[in-house]
């Protein structure tokens, strides 16, 4: 039994060592599970997280954009002041030449050989530059060219008579091939605009005893067409702009200089194929296409101008009329594309105004002036072009100011048109105005001001032209009345419309014709006429103040 006993215990003791080993075995597996689990949710979220930091980065970075820095230092020094010493430095070597030929150091041969080694050097150097990545000095530089080899040919031919006339134009024309060459080659706004001017100043370089007209403007017109077609198609805005208005000043300059008309119907005829180009240039260009509205409606206001300076009354009408063809079809045809209908639409209803001038009578030109002035503000209010805002003014200033001052002597009468015409042109430049201008208050004041004043001087005349029969007494309450009328349709409709300033200026018009009436015709109208004018005003104030005092 002991034996057994023993035996029992052993196997006792063996089962709980074994249970204690399986049981830490299982509390260790147990931990490690544990521990993997921790781990795993870890790495999880670890997973989820850093893809989200990547994308917030790249939210920033699209909605919030840093501002560029002008660099300062490289727009003065690299851009601003090579441009700006070539100039000085060219002028410096005309007075060295200058120094040199007063001491007798150079004769003009070796002037003139300089100056084209002069020319070879700067190209030499210039070319360098673009090579060495430093374009814009050697751009300078490549463009200092063009003025040394024009005035070079120019003391050749004009001060040392080595070559005729011919060749220093052909010389000259070269010199403006190359500009353009260099141009091209370089991609180079600032050549070109050197190169254009060049090309102004040739017919002014070259001496002649009898020129000929039609040879220049053949000559004008086909280098500015060519630098203003490849200024559009480069879109070089200064370029364009250059290339277009520089060959009206060449004419200008011309007529001036020649102190008559000779020429000027090759000039208006080559304005003409200009203004022809810029409508091309238009039409198939992608340039911007606000710039090109605008030059092509003051190119055609001045081309009009050139119209009428250089051909006579039957050519001028023809040259109208095919303008007038020429815009309406072009308005039906691009009827759908808002700019160029506005562009051809106004261009059209110009052409027409002067062709009515032209065919009818000159006593339209305030009334055609007008209109242009009021096409000219709507291309303003259109396309935010200040230039056009000063040439409307600039228009509609003096002729209004010329109309004013003519008076009225019969109302069928091509003065009391314009004086109507004018009247309705303020009104609806002040419409516009009111509609899209910021400052819409001082807008309404001074142009109600003007209105009224207009509407009393033009009404005062017509009453008098039509009471000249009548006695004194009629003319008087003719007047008074017409002014009270004024005032009644201001306050009515200042009332109706919410602007307090008519009402006002209905008031004061009302003041006003008391004191005429006290001042001025108190003396020579009867009794009861200056009764009647007083009750009448009378009546009208108490009638203002029971309105007023209602409304309050």
């Amino acid at each position: 039994m002991e034996n057994q006993n023993e035996e029992l215990q052993k196997k006792v003791e063996k089962l709980e060592f074994e249970v204690s080993e399986m049981k830490k075995k299982l509390d260790f597996l147990l931990t490690r599970e544990t521990v993997l689990k921790q781990n795993g949710v870890q790495q999880k979220e670890k997973i989820s997280i850093t893809p989200t930091k990547p994308v917030q980065k790249v939210v920033k970075q699209n909605t919030t954009t840093p501002k560029e820095k002008i660099d300062f230092e490289a727009l003065i020094f690299q851009k601003w002041l090579p441009r700006f010493f070539i100039f000085i430095f060219i002028i410096g070597i005309m007075w060295g030449f200058k120094a040199a030929s007063d001491y007798g150091v150079l004769n003009e041969y070796a002037k003139v050989g300089i100056g084209f080694a002069f020319a070879i050097l700067l190209f030499w150097y210039g070319n360098r530059q673009v090579q060495a990545k430093r374009a814009t000095l050697g751009q300078t530089l490549l463009g200092g060219i063009l003025p040394v080899l024009f005035l070079t040919t120019f003391a050749m031919h004009h001060l040392y008579n080595m070559i005729g006339s011919n060749v220093a134009f052909l010389l000259q024309v070269i010199w403006v091939g190359v500009g353009f060459y260099f141009m091209n080659k370089y991609k180079s706004e600032s050549i070109g605009l050197i190169s254009i001017i060049g090309a102004v100043l040739i017919p002014f370089l070259i001496k002649s005893a009898a020129p000929n007209y039609l040879f220049f403007a053949f000559y004008e017109t086909s280098i500015y067409l060519l630098f203003m077609f490849y200024a559009a198609f480069k879109k070089y805005k200064y370029l364009y702009s250059t290339s277009a208005i520089l060959l009206n000043l060449v004419y200008i300059v011309v007529g001036l200089l020649n102190f008559n008309l000779k020429g000027f119907e090759y000039f208006a005829f080559s304005i003409i194929i200009q203004h022809f180009g810029l409508l091309i240039i238009l039409l198939i260009s992608k340039f911007s296409m606000k710039k090109q509205i605008l030059m092509l409606h003051t190119s055609f206001i001045i081309t009009i101008g050139w119209v009428f300076s250089g051909y006579e009354d039957n050519t001028r009408t023809v040259i109208l009329i095919l303008l007038c063809v020429s815009y309406l079809f072009l308005s039906n045809l691009y009827k759908k594309q808002s700019d160029l209908f506005f562009a051809f639409s106004t261009n059209f209803l110009l052409a027409f105004s002067f062709l009515c001038l032209d065919s009818v009578t000159v006593h339209l030109l305030n009334t055609v002036l007008i209109i242009q002035a009021i096409l000219t503000y709507l291309f303003y209010i259109r396309y935010r072009d200040f230039f056009k805002l000063i040439i409307a003014f600039l228009t509609i200033i003096p002729v209004g100011i010329r109309i004013v001052s003519e008076p009225i002597f019969s109302l069928i009468s091509f003065t009391s048109m314009d004086w109507i015409v004018f009247i309705i042109a303020t009104i609806t430049i002040a419409i516009l105005a009111y509609k899209n201008e910021k400052e819409k208050q001082v807008i309404l004041v001074s142009s109600s001001l003007v209105i009224t004043l207009l509407l009393i001087a033009y009404i005062t005349q017509a009453v008098q032209i039509l009471t000249t029969d009548f006695s004194d007494n009629v003319i008087s309450l003719t007047i008074n009345l017409s002014w009270i009328i004024i005032s009644i349709i201001a306050m009515v409709l200042g009332s109706l419309k919410k602007f307090k300033v008519w009402t006002y200026i209905g008031v004061g018009l009302l003041l006003l014709t008391l004191c005429k009436l006290v001042l001025v015709d108190l003396p020579n109208i009867t009794l009861l006429v200056r009764a009647g004018l007083f009750i009448l005003l009378g009546l009208i104030g108490l009638i203002i103040s029971r309105i007023f005092f209602k409304g309050k």
